[in-house]
């Protein structure tokens, strides 16, 4: 290796002799690795490989849970969406509205619940509709 510098000031360093001939010859020596770590042996990077095959795997096994859960709590909104749209509908349809009680019975709907009921059925809408 060659040291030099130019008439600019600039030091350069090559493995040819500087063009005026005035460079100085310098030995390098390769210099050790950093890492007081002993390289690793090759059970240690199938053993690693193994590792990483596994944290990878875990991974990719929670990311598609947490898309189940997604999709899950997604389909549940909109089926809540539905049921309110229903509820709405059926409500501001003008028919009588009742349920059955315990006894096979059908009870009616007072006409003072069919507003608290529409209330419910909006605010369900609000809440589970995209807009």
């Amino acid at each position: 290796m060659y040291k030099w510098v130019d008439e600019k000031g600039v030091t350069h360093f090559s493995s040819d002799p500087p063009p005026d001939g005035k460079g100085k010859k310098i030995d390098v020596k390769p210099v050790p690795p950093s890492s007081s770590k002993a390289p690793q042996r090759p059970e240690d990077w199938s053993t690693r490989a193994s590792e990483m095959r596994a944290e990878r795997l875990e991974k990719e096994q929670k990311e598609e849970a947490a898309k189940r859960e997604a999709q899950r709590l997604a389909d549940r909104t909109k089926s809540r969406c539905l049921s309110a749209q229903n509820a709405l509908d059926q409500l501001r349809s003008g028919k009588r509205l009742y349920t059955v009680n315990e006894r096979g019975e059908r009870v009616f709907m007072e006409d003072s619940d069919y507003a608290a009921e529409t209330q419910k059925a909006e605010g369900e809408i609000r809440a589970y509709c995209p807009r």
